[in-house]
């Protein structure tokens, strides 16, 4: 070939490569908005759902006030899911996600075609598909609607990502693949994740826990941590090393990362603190961040336990501690423990129980706010009949005439009941429950006098709540579980009956301080004991919180030691004292009061000498042939009683043993009034 035809050929080639080039360029500029016109199309004809991403069904999720998880419950698919926004994650957790999976996610359009074309030479090389080239934006899109591994099914995903890119910005993608991915078993989302292997919250992990996760979604159950420790290690170094290599971290960062112990908590099973978390769901179905102080709670739940060990079986202890300024519940137990199927879940935070003494300072605050009563006024503590009914004091001797302040301290009976009788029930039961415990309408009604002394049912929750209204001066305010939730304020007691009420029930008022206290902590308190010794119970106050304590039995049945001061005064006791909760300076003592008017003595104590028990002509059967019969008269002291002719005793009380056959017995006072019945013993 001549020099001149070679050079014509190179001519014509190089014009030929110009015409291809030219042809190619006019293709492509053709193919770009063509391309786009059926991408179009095809998003007018089959438009992304959106609701897909954020329709899942999520866990109902229950955590402490410092973000501990209380209680979870599935959602209907089955899956742990808790979504959070990407401000409260870990960056680690961020930039180790993107590093693993799609490291070009910030600036790819939903594909990355680098990494397309690097499967694909990859995938021709080996013969085989060897690696895939999924962007974080693609597995969202997949999990969204899930399809079979195919090259079609591959299209439509790049296909939807792109789509996606143009709805979202990247930080809501970002965010949602977090929140939905899965990271072992039913766990999905990062929050979730944290929660179940660490007990953190996804902003509190470490490096090496941001790694690890990260690395768990492309294989959750080959790299679980609870299971397969050396496969998480080796996988959370990888992603450690990627990290490095992109610049996220240094050298230095990622050998103390890789230092890190893969540990996973034991999961702990939370007893006392399951009717706290069901009722935060009855009032908000999908849970949320609830005012539980973790810490206090969880030492309180030590103390009930500990407390719980020395009483009876099958004894349950319910405690709720409300603080008294924001009215926020710190601490929930209902029960002493979910081992007992039936009892253990019972809540006995909101169980109706009979209160026993602890309504009688909502008596007497009635009297003070009337000023029929001051706290140095006399009243009578003397046997009365009404209509039947005799009422005693747990120490069955009755102290005559006595000092408001005093009858409260010693919860007298008789005391309380004649000032309820004389102020009116129906006053008493509206400051009780302007104070903050619910009674029913007709409780006056219903409970008659007995009111007085707990003839009727309340909630340790009310009772609580009543006595934090003392705890404010008289300011009721509903108690909140959630810091959000509304809680007005409502003058509902006069501010100086409740310091009244607080010097006089004290502990620096009290004769005897209290065996369990070992410090100087002030609060002022209230126990109660039921009839038959059903409930004992506990409340009150010391200006920075209020705390009840019911013990008990769900059953209702009765026990000699369900004494308030016995088996709840000394659990409430300790609490008072924690560190957390004690308050060390007393309030300024109240100004003397100065009330003119007295309650009047009642008829029984003016009353001519009367035997109240035994009635006369009553039978008694003796199973030796003694029988001890309690004797009564409507007189505490002064009286001289005789059995037969023989002196029995001085008391207004006192214990006599007839023998059988027919027996006189006789009272007489030093006025010379003289009263006698006659009784039966029979074998």
């Amino acid at each position: 070939m001549t020099h001149r035809q070679s050079t014509h050929r190179k001519r014509r080639n190089r014009l030929r490569r110009r015409r291809w080039a030219r042809r190619a360029g006019i293709g492509a500029a053709c193919l770009v908005p063509l391309c786009i016109l059926a991408f179009l199309a095809l998003n007018a004809l089959f438009p992304f759902r959106l609701e897909r991403l954020t329709d899942w069904p999520q866990t109902r999720w229950v955590t402490a006030r410092s973000g501990e998880t209380i209680l979870a419950v599935t959602g209907s698919d089955e899956h742990w899911r808790r979504p959070v926004p990407l401000a409260d994650m870990s960056p680690w957790l961020c930039q180790a996600i993107v590093a693993v999976e799609d490291e070009r996610f910030a600036w790819h359009p939903g594909v990355d075609p680098i990494a397309v074309c690097r499967a694909a030479l990859d995938s021709a090389k080996a013969g085989r598909v060897v690696s895939g080239a999924s962007t974080l934006t693609m597995q969202l899109c997949r999990m969204a609607s899930p399809r079979s591994r195919s090259v079609t099914a591959k299209i439509i995903e790049s296909f939807r990502a792109v789509q996606l890119e143009l709805a979202w910005s990247k930080p809501q993608i970002l965010e949602t693949y977090l929140n939905v991915a899965p990271f072992g078993g039913n766990i999905r989302g990062v929050a979730a994740a944290a929660d179940f292997y660490w007990g953190k919250r996804p902003a509190d992990l470490s490096l090496g826990e941001a790694a690890l996760l990260a690395g768990l979604p492309q294989s959750p159950e080959k790299y679980r941590p609870d299971r397969h420790i050396e496969a998480a290690r080796r996988r959370r170094n990888h992603v450690l090393s990627r990290m490095v290599e992109l610049g996220q971290i240094d050298a230095s960062q990622e050998a103390l990362a890789k230092c890190e112990l893969v540990l996973t908590r034991k999961k702990l099973r939370r007893t006392g603190m399951r009717g706290v978390a069901w009722a935060a769901l009855s009032q908000r179905g999908g849970g949320g961040r609830t005012t539980i102080d973790w810490p206090l709670q969880l030492e309180i739940e030590r103390l009930v336990g500990e407390h719980a060990a020395h009483l009876a079986p099958k004894t349950q202890v319910a405690v709720l501690a409300v603080d008294i300024e924001s009215a926020e519940i710190r601490a929930w137990v209902g029960s002493t423990g979910a081992a007992d199927p039936i009892n253990g879940q019972v809540d006995g935070v909101f169980a109706k129980r009979s209160p026993g003494s602890a309504l009688k300072p909502f008596i007497y605050a009635t009297a003070f706010e009337t000023g029929r009563l001051g706290p140095a006024s006399m009243v009578y503590d003397v046997p009365v009949d009404r209509e039947g009914w005799e009422p005693n004091n747990f120490d069955p001797k009755f102290a005559g005439r006595v000092r408001a302040d005093e009858a409260l301290r010693r919860s007298l009976n008789v005391p309380a009941i004649l000032i309820a009788e004389q102020i009116g029930l129906s006053r008493c039961a509206g400051l009780m429950r302007g104070a903050g415990i619910a009674l029913p309408q007709d409780a006056a009604e219903r409970a008659g006098l007995s009111l007085a002394v707990g003839g009727t049912e309340v909630t340790l929750f009310d009772l609580t709540n009543g006595y934090a209204t003392i705890g404010r001066g008289g300011i009721r305010r509903a108690p909140k579980l959630f810091a959000d939730d509304p809680s007005p304020p409502f003058r509902a007691m006069d501010a100086s009956v409740c310091s009244v009420l607080d010097e006089i029930l004290s502990v620096n008022s009290r004769e005897s301080r209290p065996a369990d206290l070992v410090t100087r902590a002030w609060f002022m308190w209230k126990t109660g004991t039921s009839s038959g010794r059903r409930d004992a119970w506990a409340v009150g106050h010391n200006r920075r919180f209020a705390v009840g304590v019911w013990v008990g039995r769900f059953s209702g049945a009765g026990h000699y030691a369900y004494v308030g001061k016995e088996a709840a005064e000394p659990l409430l006791v300790r609490l008072f004292q924690l560190p957390g909760v004690a308050q060390m300076k007393a309030p300024r003592p109240t100004e003397t009061w100065a009330v003119e008017r007295e309650l009047p003595p009642p008829m029984e104590a003016e009353a001519a000498l009367r035997i109240t028990s035994p009635a006369s002509g009553a039978k008694y059967v003796a199973v030796d042939s003694i029988v001890k019969i309690q004797a009564r008269a409507n007189r505490e002291s002064a009286v001289f009683w005789f059995l037969n002719g023989e002196p029995a005793g001085r008391d207004g009380t006192v214990s006599v043993s007839a023998r059988a056959g027919r027996n006189e017995l006789l009272c007489c006072d030093a006025d010379g009034q003289v009263d006698r019945v006659e009784f039966e013993v029979v074998r």
